[in-house]
């Protein structure tokens, strides 16, 4: 149980860190603000850089962790050994992609934040394909599923 607790805390702490970077005006954090009639921006390039990707792929993260936590805490366990090599994967896939790109005919864009969402998507998918696969096996060891 502890386990399970600790993965949903670190988790919505990535949540909440990814919609503070994201909103820099909102939380009075942005250093570099411009004003354009009545809009506000901001000019820090860590929106686009850290707080986006961070917000997308630790929200994708969190519906796998909700779905992870109703498990067995064996199932649970398993699926934390696929986190444990999953997330870093992940996070040096959306580092290496670039944050926006400079060509004037962009034909196939990929940036940081679409890597973000497909390492997140990836993430879950796998997510929940081990933890039905752990389920059913271990249903079937009870002898509460027929062959």
């Amino acid at each position: 149980m502890k386990n399970k607790i600790k993965s949903i805390v670190v988790i919505l702490i990535a949540v909440m860190a990814g919609y503070l970077i994201s909103h820099p005006i909102v939380f009075h954090i942005c250093a570099n603000t411009y004003k354009f009639n009545d809009y506000t921006g901001c000019l820090d390039s860590s929106i686009k850089s850290i707080g986006f990707p961070l917000l997308i792929f630790s929200l994708w993260v969190l519906l796998a962790t909700f779905v992870a936590i109703f498990f067995s805490e064996k199932i649970f366990r398993s699926w934390l050994k696929f986190v444990a090599w999953a997330i870093p994967l992940a996070i040096i896939f959306i580092a290496i992609t670039p944050v926006s790109s400079t060509a004037v005919m962009d034909f196939f864009p990929f940036y940081r934040d679409d890597a973000a969402r497909l390492a997140g998507e990836v993430f879950s998918v796998i997510s929940l394909i081990i933890i039905i696969w752990k389920w059913i096996v271990s249903r079937k060891n009870k002898g509460l599923v027929d062959p």
